[in-house]
């Protein structure tokens, strides 16, 4: 009699909150989320100060995790007071540990805002952070599923299934695994494409699988003061790595705000000079703002070019004379990942001896001058490759440039590289303020032992010092001439 009544009991229960647990505990972590980040993005800000001390950035930080906990705990315990469920007067689940284990992924909140702004894929590595440690805080404030099981059925029904339940349980199919693969492939697509606030979405589900199904299930949940203090006591600590990241990421803040307005202020001034020099070369100041750059050179009004004897073809297996070909490719600007421009990029016609293109952010800028062939050459016939430049780089550290010869219409499109050779005149011991341009040839030999037959497409790579990675030197090609063997 006691377990038909028990039963029933349990049948009249979940006809009048047919919530279940899992869909209780999913609300409540997405209502604190959703708080939490909404407060982040309407009040957490860099300061107006553009030099603040570091007593103020900590106490910042220090605001802006609490801010976050504060923000993320009000919106989670207005639910769960209007929340109808069962489960909230749970002597196994209260409200202060699963808030503890909700504030150990709000506390990132701040930090992940404040990256997203900079674009950087930081924000999805601390979201997938907060994400492994909401699951495992999770884990042991949460009750057992066993446990919830063996309340949901009857004990009669629960005490025959004991005894063959290895033999007769029917291995259920999970979609977990699906669901993390498809997670790191989105993430990873996101990244790419530059959505780094959007990429940290699966990144964190992804986290939160793994570490939820690798994590074993904890013992039975108790309300009791000990248990309380060991979570607060961890989630102090995890706060605490929490405020010296967002510290971290304030200071990171501040010093590209100052560099992004150093580098308009100086690009404002390169521009106010060349206008007053060309009226016309005023609008490739322009160019500077832009993801990805393409700069063709200003048509010559008359080309003059080395006659080659009619006898010699770049297919041929012997040439007798040098083979000139006058640089008309393009200059190509852009930033790792990328491997190219984009299809957006922004095309303008100029040299790179007259106008100043950087990057405006902490990653690096990448140029490449590439010059395509109307028809193939052996390259078995030449012995080395002149590559003629001119230099109005006046910022003091080596230049290296590297040559690369591809066959674009091989499978694969195979290359060749030549290695890479400095620009005597740019490196320390022979640097000059140059008022105008200097002319130099680099010269590299073609190794004996080839690894590609022919080739349409010359690549030259532009690889400043270190230091100045985040500014494109001010060096153009001129001409390749081919020596032949």
């Amino acid at each position: 009699m006691a377990s038909h009544t028990q039963a029933s009991a349990f049948a009249l229960e979940a006809g009048v909150h047919p919530i279940s647990f899992r869909t209780f505990v999913v609300r409540m972590v997405l209502a604190g989320l959703a708080n939490a980040a909404i407060a982040a993005f309407l009040l957490f800000r860099l300061p107006a100060s553009r030099e603040p001390s570091l007593h103020s950035l900590f106490l910042r930080a220090l605001m802006f995790v609490g801010g976050a906990v504060l923000a993320g705990m009000a919106g989670s315990r207005f639910y769960w007071s209007r929340s109808s469920s069962p489960f909230t007067t749970d002597l196994r689940l209260s409200f202060r540990r699963f808030a503890l284990a909700n504030a150990e992924a709000w506390v990132w909140i701040p930090a992940v805002v404040l990256l997203s702004r900079e674009d950087s894929p930081l924000c999805a590595v601390l979201t997938a952070l907060g994400a492994a440690l909401l699951a495992n805080g999770l884990r042991g404030a949460l009750p057992r599923t066993t446990d919830l099981q063996n309340r949901q059925l009857p004990a009669f029904e629960f005490e025959e299934r004991e005894m063959f339940a290895a033999t007769l349980q029917t291995p259920s199919r999970e979609a977990h695994g699906y669901l993390i693969a498809i997670s790191l492939y989105l993430s990873g697509y996101l990244l790419i494409e530059h959505f780094a606030l959007i990429a940290g979405i699966p990144l964190a589900l992804c986290a939160f699988l793994i570490v939820w199904k690798l994590t074993l299930d904890p013992a039975p949940t108790t309300v009791s003061v000990s248990a309380s203090t060991r979570a607060a006591l961890r989630l102090a600590s995890i706060a605490a790595a929490a405020v010296l990241v967002t510290l971290f990421v304030l200071m990171i803040g501040i010093g590209h705000r100052i560099r992004v307005e150093a580098g308009r202020a100086s690009r404002a001034r390169s521009s106010g000079d060349l206008a007053g020099r060309n009226p016309r070369k005023s609008a490739d100041s322009g160019i500077s703002g832009y993801e990805s750059i393409i700069l063709w050179p200003a048509p010559e009004k008359k080309q003059i070019v080395a006659l080659l004897a009619a006898n010699i073809s770049p297919l041929a297996t012997r040439t007798t004379k040098p083979l000139v070909i006058r640089f008309d490719g393009a200059y190509w600007y852009f930033q790792p990942p990328d491997k190219r421009p984009g299809p957006n990029a922004h095309e303008a016609r100029g040299s790179p001896l007259a106008v100043d293109i950087g990057a405006n952010n902490d990653f690096p800028l990448t140029m490449e001058a590439v010059q395509g062939l109307s028809a193939a050459i052996r390259t078995a016939s030449y012995r080395e490759i002149q590559l003629s430049i001119a230099n109005r780089d006046n910022i003091r550290g080596p230049i290296v440039l590297h040559i690369q010869l591809t066959d674009t219409t091989a499978p694969g499109k195979p290359s060749l590289s030549l290695g890479g050779q400095p620009v005597l005149s740019s490196e320390p011991g022979r640097f000059s303020f140059k008022a105008a341009t200097t002319e130099e040839v680099l010269r590299f030999p073609v190794p004996e032992r080839i690894t590609i037959r022919k080739f349409d497409e010359i690549t030259v790579f532009f690889l400043p010092d270190a230091a100045y990675f985040e500014i494109g030197p001010k060096i153009a090609i001129q001409q390749f001439v081919f020596v032949p063997r």
